[in-house]
């Protein structure tokens, strides 16, 4: 379950803000919650929601049986690092995790006609790196403006109320 409703925004804002190699952006990208739903794609090609739904619960399955099986690895690592790659030299899919603190998303790559692989996948790296810190400050900010929010509540509307004039807005009940 997403903790943060505000995310897709934020998400949505990332991606308008920043450029995405051109190279880059004629494939299809997803940013998927650890469940498959799909909180942003970049390509019109996967037009219909079912095609956009499935996607995102594949690429979701992908990464958690992968992380399942990783966990056979006799490591005493963090897996932190992990990334999925299932490719050609010219097609594949690639699936990254994104370090966030309160949510558990993904960074999914599906290409195709690809000379050069290693590019595309280190720019699916930087966007993975700049979208994490974006959305954490995002996320910091926005918990912060809603508690300053209801302090605010509470701070104005009992702080400035004196004995006197309590006594005054109650002296209806004396009579």
């Amino acid at each position: 379950m997403m903790e943060n409703k505000n995310i897709p925004k934020f998400v949505e804002t990332f991606f308008k803000a920043c450029e995405i190699d051109e190279k880059l952006n004629r494939y299809a990208f997803f940013l998927i919650r650890y469940d498959g739903v799909v909180l942003y794609h970049n390509n019109s090609q996967v037009s219909s929601q079912s095609n956009k739904s499935s996607i995102g619960a594949l690429l979701g399955g992908i990464w958690q049986a992968a992380k399942a099986l990783a966990e056979f690895i006799p490591n005493e690592e963090k897996a932190d690092g992990y990334r999925l790659s299932f490719d050609t030299t010219s097609q594949g899919v690639y699936i990254i995790p994104l370090s966030l603190k309160s949510e558990e998303l993904y960074l999914g790559l599906i290409y195709h006609d690809e000379v050069n692989p290693g590019f595309i996948k280190n720019k699916m790296r930087d966007i993975a790196v700049n979208l994490s810190g974006f959305l954490e400050e995002g996320l910091k900010n926005s918990s912060e403006k809603n508690r300053g929010s209801k302090k605010e509540e509470n701070h104005y509307l009992f702080g400035d109320i004196s004995d006197s004039e309590m006594d005054r807005l109650f002296a209806f009940a004396k009579n």
